[in-house]
C-alpha cells in the first residue's frame, strides 16, 4: 500500500465560524485554516497511486468553496438556519446572526469543528474520486488545522 500527500501553502482557507459545545455557543470568530490531503492505494501500471497535479487541483477547488465564508452547520439541532434570496439567518437560543447569502457556506455537518470540517472535505474528495477509474485509490485522508499545532484528521475508505 502506498500513500501520497499534498500540503501546499495555498491549500487553506480563511473562514469565520462558531460552534455549539457543552451547552454554550462560541462567539463568532475566524481561523486561517490549513489543509493536507492524502490518497492511499496500490500503484497503477504506471507506478503511481494518484496524480499529484490532479489531487492539488481538487484540493484547491474544495478549499476555495470555504474561503472567506462564514461556515454554518446545517445539521446542528441547536442552530436554526433560514435563508432567503439575499441573506442567511442563524439562530441559537437568543443569539441571532444575519449574513449576506454569498458570504455563507452551508455545510451538511453537525458542527463546524476541525474534525467535522475534515470529514466534510474528505467526503467531497471521495465523491470526486469515486467517479474516476484512472487510479487505484483505496482510502483518503484530510487534515484540517485551525492554527499551528492544532489539527484534526479524517480518514475514509473508498
Amino acid at each position: 500500500m502506498y500513500r501520497i500527500e499534498v500540503t501546499k501553502e495555498y491549500l487553506g482557507f480563511a473562514a469565520a465560524h462558531f460552534i455549539t459545545m457543552k451547552g454554550k455557543c462560541e462567539r463568532l470568530h475566524g481561523h486561517n485554516y490549513q489543509t493536507w490531503f492524502e490518497v492511499e492505494g496500490e500503484l497503477t501500471d504506471d507506478g503511481y497511486v494518484f496524480d499529484f497535479t490532479e489531487l492539488k487541483q481538487i484540493a484547491k477547488a474544495l478549499c476555495a468553496t470555504l474561503d472567506h465564508r462564514v461556515l454554518l452547520a446545517t445539521e446542528n439541532p441547536k442552530i436554526s438556519i433560514h435563508a432567503d434570496n439575499d441573506s442567511v439567518y442563524a439562530t441559537y437560543e437568543n443569539q441571532r446572526y444575519m449574513f449576506p447569502a454569498d458570504d455563507v457556506a452551508l455545510l451538511p455537518i453537525r458542527n463546524t469543528t476541525a474534525e467535522l470540517l475534515a470529514t466534510y472535505l474528505a467526503r467531497q474528495l471521495a465523491q470526486h474520486l469515486r467517479g474516476q477509474s484512472s487510479h487505484n485509490a483505496r482510502a483518503i485522508g484530510v487534515w484540517v488545522a485551525e492554527g499551528p499545532g492544532q489539527r484534526a484528521y479524517c480518514r475514509q475508505e473508498l
